[in-house]
């Protein structure tokens, strides 16, 4: 079992405390069509989200994050772990105790598109939530309307248009109003502003900070674009071929970073000035295939720190253990990292991205 991941507020409870998550998806092949491997896509997550904070993950394609916030919200079954949501556990089995979670715990989804019905106004849509929770016709249209306005959206314009009528960044606003209609207390954004053109994505981020400080919200925000993650999250979350890497407050992860997957990760990050020119690449090769990934860490195959210890065993999520830098240590005691090469014991740095 991984450390539990450590709090940023002082000991304060977790709204979201998640322990050992794991799924793995059968390979099926034969006549039989029998399980022959296994794609090891979570295993054995850990994680706390903090009331009113926004925790970022991020991590290459087939990492397992959009894995992750399914089965967060129960969308699918996972094989082994626990999820205590407030202080309640969840259970797959718990009919009504999955109703509840799912008032107080809602997701947007990155396809804008094909999440919203086509057939239904979009009024119609943000109303379904409410009426199936028991929610009369007349409260739920009520709801909408003020939720079409707290969305940027101009009711007496929208609430009888359908999907196909409306432009990207405005399906998506219709996505944040319908997973708002429930009035819930966590969003779990899955790449909600990737599909979004640059200027639709700063209003969509800007509406979602807004929406967080008026309404007391906690976001889980999963995102490819780290620009986008620093500048809305508190504390980011990196995972790498099904498990997380490391786990710290967002400034400590963008300027101390203390994994070398984190470090390649940041590296890679686009740069504004023309004088910084990448001359090698900064991770090389391809992740290892899911259904067989190696012995030790995972990432030991593309880690140029890489050491015999780090084929044989794997690395259990702990304190960081940073060398002291001009402003103080490298790394609190709230930043967490799976590496046995961390700086302090190797020697090695990992140097800040730019």
């Amino acid at each position: 079992m991984n450390a539990p991941a450590q709090s940023t507020a002082g000991g304060a409870s977790a709204l979201l405390e998640v322990r050992d998550l794991r799924k793995y998806f059968p390979v099926r092949g034969g006549i039989l069509n029998r399980a022959v491997g296994w794609v090891q896509a979570v295993d054995d997550i850990d994680l706390d989200v903090l009331p009113g904070e926004v925790l970022g993950i991020v991590g290459e394609s087939g990492c397992g994050k959009s894995t992750t916030a399914r089965l967060l919200m129960h969308l699918i079954r996972a094989d082994a772990g626990r999820i205590v949501f407030d202080g309640n556990a969840v259970r797959a089995d718990d009919a009504a105790g999955l109703r509840e979670l799912r008032r107080q715990m809602q997701m947007v989804f990155q396809d804008s598109y094909s999440s919203l019905n086509p057939r239904l106004p979009i009024e119609d849509t943000i109303m379904f939530g409410p009426k199936v929770h028991g929610v009369s016709s007349a409260e739920a249209r009520e709801r909408a309307r003020e939720l079409f306005a707290l969305v940027g959206l101009d009711p007496a314009q929208f609430i009888r248009r359908y999907p196909h009528e409306l432009s990207g960044g405005q399906r998506q606003r219709v996505n944040i109003a319908r997973a708002l209609a429930l009035e819930p207390r966590l969003l779990i954004l899955d790449e909600a502003v990737s599909a979004l053109d640059k200027s639709v994505e700063a209003q969509v981020l800007n509406l979602l900070l807004t929406l967080r400080r008026e309404l007391g919200l906690t976001y889980i925000f999963i995102s490819h674009d780290l620009n986008v993650v620093q500048y809305m999250s508190d504390r980011v979350l990196v995972m790498y071929l099904g498990k997380v890497v490391e786990i710290g407050p967002t400034a400590e992860i963008y300027q101390r970073m203390q994994h070398p997957y984190t470090e390649a990760l940041l590296s890679a990050m686009p740069s504004m000035d023309p004088d910084r020119r990448t001359e090698t690449p900064p991770l090389v090769g391809d992740p290892p295939n899911p259904i067989d990934p190696p012995p030790g860490c995972r990432f030991h195959t593309r880690c140029r720190f890489a050491e015999d210890v780090c084929r044989r065993a794997e690395p259990r999520l702990g304190p960081a253990a940073g060398e002291e830098t001009a402003d103080g240590p490298a790394a609190g005691a709230d930043h967490l990292v799976a590496c046995h090469m961390r700086v302090a014991a190797s020697g090695h740095s990992l140097a800040p991205a730019g």
